[in-house]
């Protein structure tokens, strides 16, 4: 049973969980360090062993921590739609909020939308970081971070955004000199660039219905930098597989064109992540519902969209 005291053990240890200290945890939750230890160690009683490996220098979840994290996400979510409805409807969320971002997909999908976040919530400050690297939410201490890729964290709650779209392109200059294309087997006899963080890398996997063909390419470049890459396929140096958002523009000028555009490659989830709790802050829960209500807008440019609007 989900007793008060129950409650109150389930709150700090989520609370060490974000924070992996006991001091700042006991501050969050308003109680000492000693009280804190206390209810873990009840909680700890009542689960069967230990949730946290403690040194004299850090604080660690164990595995039987990171499943019961992972379970109390839900209880966290509803504590934080209740705390919502019980807060006053004027309050205006404030403070400053932390965002990690893919690079590429940062800087086009989600920087044109910043301008609007704080248009509308003026009292809000954001630290923004576009890495394509992995954060680590707890110990860098970001409150919101897009992941492209499937999500292994337990310790992370997740709001699904529209996957990316990638596809095949080249420049008609290119595409006038090279060889005939008409199968993915021809791939083989281009001059192909590759991105190189793709977790696939030149492995490229096409599929049309039911049929699956993996093609290895040998690129000729392969670059870290999808503008770059962009830039490279434009010019005329070969075949590249790009993100919609990346390209978009450039298939409706005819700079580039699709190739192969009856075969399709897997689309990469993208999903919105916070640590279990840290939604409970008006100015993240403020931040993780704009981005997650405009993100899913497809917008004018993108490949995607003009797929849909045809």
């Amino acid at each position: 049973m989900l007793t008060p005291a129950r409650l109150r053990e389930l709150v700090g240890f989520a609370a060490v969980a974000r924070h992996l200290s006991f001091a700042r945890a006991a501050a969050e939750v308003g109680c000492t360090p000693s009280v804190l230890s206390r209810r873990i160690a009840s909680l700890e009683r009542t689960v069967g062993g230990p949730v946290f490996l403690r040194s004299t220098r850090q604080v660690s979840l164990t595995a039987l921590g990171e499943a019961l994290l992972a379970d109390y996400g839900a209880v966290e979510s509803a504590l934080g739609g209740l705390n919502a409805g019980l807060a006053s409807q004027h309050a205006e969320p404030a403070g400053r909020v932390r965002l990690h971002l893919p690079a590429t997909y940062g800087r086009r999908r989600v920087a044109p939308l910043l301008a609007g976040l704080l248009e509308r919530h003026p009292r809000i400050q954001l630290d923004v970081v576009f890495d394509d690297g992995y954060a680590d939410l707890v110990a860098e201490r970001v409150d919101v971070a897009v992941r492209i890729g499937r999500l292994s964290d337990s310790r992370l709650v997740a709001r699904g955004l529209p996957p990316i779209r990638r596809l095949l392109c080249a420049s008609p200059r290119y595409l006038d000199r090279a060889p005939p294309l008409q199968r993915p087997e021809d791939l083989a006899g281009h001059r192909c660039l590759s991105f190189a963080p793709l977790q696939s890398g030149a492995l490229w996997t096409l599929q049309r219905g039911r049929l699956k063909r993996p093609v290895r390419v040998q690129p000729v470049l392969a670059t870290n930098n999808a503008d770059a890459l962009r830039e490279a396929v434009i010019g005329g140096a070969g075949i590249a597989l790009l993100a919609d958002f990346v390209i978009g523009a450039e298939l409706d000028a005819g700079d580039l064109v699709e190739v192969l555009p009856q075969w399709r490659v897997p689309q990469p989830t993208v999903q919105m992540v916070w640590v279990a709790g840290a939604d409970r802050a008006p100015r993240v829960r403020a931040v993780i519902d704009y981005l997650g209500e405009r993100l899913a807008q497809p917008r004018p440019g993108d490949a995607d969209a003009q797929v849909a609007a045809g």
